[in-house]
């Protein structure tokens, strides 16, 4: 059998097995058997050698056809495995949550913000290099106190009392503020 007989039984096989439904999981049937078509003729040599049958390849292959598809077109729409779109930054959303808030009269002030993180800068920067690691992950990855003693291989305590040492050392060099 000739690979365009192969790729015309296989295409007969598909639309057999989708009857007479135009949709099929949200898409249009004719789409996802074009999709098929399309990626079959891509590597035809190799999968005449395991399935010298089309029906058979069709079979195999008509439960995950549709989906290959689906992800494929959410992939083009820049959409995750579930669908949700994927933001393009963090620092797009940092942007957005600070529009947000000065749009709607929330409490965000951009210049504070700005004070807040010199400082915070400051601060680490006063810190050994264990404790701005423990802070780190404690204040803005946000993780708890055993969490973190994992993450560094120290007891709960170590990690508590390194935390209380760099609050202490901050509040000595800027004051309570910080």
């Amino acid at each position: 059998m000739n690979q365009s007989t192969y790729i015309l039984k296989f295409q007969a096989s598909l639309q057999n097995r989708f009857g007479s439904r135009t949709t099929y999981m949200g898409q249009e049937v004719d789409d996802i058997i074009s999709y098929a078509v399309v990626t079959l003729m891509g590597k035809i040599a190799q999968v005449k050698a395991v399935y010298p049958d089309p029906v058979a390849y069709a079979g195999m292959r008509f439960s995950s056809v549709a989906h290959d598809f689906r992800r494929r077109q959410m992939a083009q729409r820049g959409e995750g495995a579930r669908g949700e779109r994927k933001s393009v930054s963090t620092s797009d959303e940092q942007t957005w949550a600070q529009l947000e808030g000065i749009a709607y009269g929330g409490e965000y002030d951009v210049a504070e913000r700005m004070d807040n993180m010199r400082l915070a800068k400051n601060v680490m920067a006063i810190l050994p290099i264990e404790q701005q690691r423990i802070v780190f992950l404690h204040g803005v990855r946000g993780l708890s106190v055993t969490e973190i003693a994992k993450v560094v291989g120290r007891s709960r305590e170590t990690v508590s009392r390194a935390l209380s040492a760099a609050r202490r050392n901050a509040n000595k060099t800027y004051g309570p503020a910080a």
